[in-house]
């Protein structure tokens, strides 16, 4: 199959030519191009006539008499051969009627020294192409990769930032099928270390071309440095240890006291991600109680440092209700692990006031934050090295509490044997307390005996003694008190209220057997008593007689 071009006269150019890997990659170059499998070959709109012959012209390829003359007319700067055109295909073109108002006078003619768009843009290129004869390396961040990434052909951009992160240049960039496919064959080959994708810098290789239909410069990639982007990580990394070790930080977070039973956990990841659902699994999986407060972050990307600084921020807030901090990532390429990468994020975990510790990645992957915290393999093995802990201490504290029921144990069987040694001379010694008790009773039964006779003797003169005393001193005594007893009775006998009712008097008693002194205490028909020498009469009164 010849390589031809062809006008269809319905506002399309009909591209022709064998399958030729190369060929396709040209064509995918020229705008607006589309595969029309039915008549298999590409259509362009003849808009972009002059891009499609200033293309396809150096490769080989006819043009038909209708593709030269529209070419002419947009302007083409190359002098083309007209015995080169191929005819056109038998296809009615579509006539259009020019608008009547239209203004035919012809244009002035143009001076000898005039260049056209598309001649500036020839020279220019040539000009390009002097100055960049060979292929370049060049190094910038990639950018607007990932939106173009489905296509064979990929456009984005290659970009220079500032120390503050700020775009100050940039140039459009190609990555043709074929080149692609050789560097994802090459990093493949190293392990995939990383992926082609937005916001990596890389190093790559290829020529400096502009595009003379759009008046654009690009650049053409057609190969990649592996190592150098993964030196740079690498490079950027180690700095970051340096500068934390010169200021003493690289063990600070390390040297504080690790919590025996660190159950209230802090998580900083992302939300939903497998390093956040493998963390809670091992945990629940424990069968012990943590409490873990998540706070989601980005994990890839240019808002990596300032959501994992603003979680780190929160955690540092409510540290008093934690125990532990946890900083978990999954694995994934070299290039999306570098992104923790950050010396902020690296200071924050070397001053936070809590063990952190940091699970990113895969066994082989190193990160900035593993030169602070307390490095683990992976976000699965992080939590599992807690579970570990709280798992340690249970066991010491059961433990504790075996030894101290051993040592319980032998103290009670230590002191039963000793009770049982005891019990075991109680009766010996009760048998010999007792024989001794009933010597001592015997001896002081004894000794009463003795004592009590000659206290019994002793009493018993002395009684004899006082009896021989008292006979006569009891007599005096009898008769002096005889004669008192008598003088004192007949003064009574005198004083006695019957010895004055003997002489004719009489005692007046009222009912109650109270003595009457008083006449007013017996009024008119008060009932009286009088007792006389000889009997009791029963009086009346009649009343009391003024005096």
């Amino acid at each position: 199959m010849s390589r031809r071009v062809t006008r269809d006269g319905i506002g399309t150019l009909q591209i022709h030519f064998a399958f030729e890997r190369r060929l396709v990659e040209v064509v995918k170059t020229l705008p607006a191009r589309r595969w029309n499998p039915e008549q298999k070959a590409w259509w362009v709109p003849e808009a972009h006539v002059v891009a499609v012959v200033d293309r396809l012209h150096p490769e080989g390829f006819g043009f038909c008499e209708a593709t030269l003359r529209l070419y002419r007319e947009r302007g083409g700067a190359l002098a083309l051969d007209e015995a080169r055109a191929t005819p056109a295909r038998a296809v009615e073109p579509l006539r259009f009627e020019a608008p009547r108002d239209r203004d035919t006078r012809p244009s002035p003619a143009a001076a000898a020294s005039d260049l056209t768009v598309s001649q500036l843009n020839g020279q220019v290129r040539a000009a390009i192409e002097a100055a960049f004869p060979a292929s370049i390396w060049l190094v910038g961040e990639v950018c607007g990769y990932n939106r173009a990434a489905h296509r064979s052909t990929v456009g984005f951009e290659l970009v220079e930032r500032d120390a503050q992160g700020k775009a100050i240049a940039e140039i459009k960039a190609t990555l043709f099928e074929r080149a692609r496919d050789e560097i994802e064959r090459r990093l493949a080959a190293a392990g995939n270390p990383f992926r082609l994708e937005d916001e990596i810098q890389v190093r790559v290789r290829g020529r400096v071309e502009l595009y003379v239909p759009w008046g654009s410069y690009r650049f053409l990639i057609e190969d990649l440095d592996v190592g150098y982007t993964l030196g740079e990580a690498a490079r950027r990394r180690e700095e970051i240890r340096r500068r934390l070790a010169e200021e003493g930080l690289l063990d600070r977070n390390r040297s504080l006291p690790f919590p025996a039973l660190p159950l209230r956990v802090g998580l900083v990841t992302s939300l939903g991600s497998d390093a956040y659902n493998d963390v809670l699994s091992t945990f629940k999986e424990s069968g012990f109680a943590f409490r873990v407060v998540a706070h989601g972050v980005r994990v890839q990307g240019r808002q990596t440092e300032p959501s994992v600084l603003n979680a780190l921020d929160w955690f540092r807030a409510h540290a008093a209700e934690l125990d532990v901090l946890l900083i978990c990532r999954g694995g994934g390429s070299r290039t999306d692990l570098a992104w923790l990468d950050s010396e902020p994020i690296a200071r924050a975990v070397a001053t936070f006031p809590l063990p952190v510790v940091v699970g990113i990645g895969h066994e082989r992957d190193i990160s900035a934050l593993d030169f602070v915290g307390w490095r683990e393999k992976t976000p699965t093995a992080a939590a599992a090295s807690l579970v570990q802990r709280v798992s340690d201490a249970r066991d010491a504290v059961e433990s504790s509490l075996r030894r101290i029921l051993d040592q319980g144990q032998r103290i009670l069987r230590t002191a039963s044997s000793d009770l049982t040694r005891r019990a075991a001379r109680v009766p010996r010694a009760a048998s010999l307390l007792v024989a001794r008790r009933a010597g001592q009773l015997k001896e002081a039964v004894r000794q009463l005996r003795q004592g009590a006779r000659r206290d019994l003797d002793a009493a018993s003169h002395h009684v004899d003694e006082m009896a021989s005393l008292l006979g006569p001193r009891s007599s005096r005594r009898l008769a002096l008190e005889s004669e008192r007893v008598a003088s004192r009775e007949r003064r009574l006998r005198l004083l006695d209220p019957r010895r004055v009712v003997e002489r004719g008097y009489a005692i007046l008693r009222t009912e109650a057997g109270a003595v009457l002194t008083d006449a007013a205490r017996a009024p008119r028909g008060t009932t009286l008593t009088a007792e006389l020498k000889r009997g009791v009469l029963r009086l009346r009164s009649d009343g009391s007689e003024g005096k």
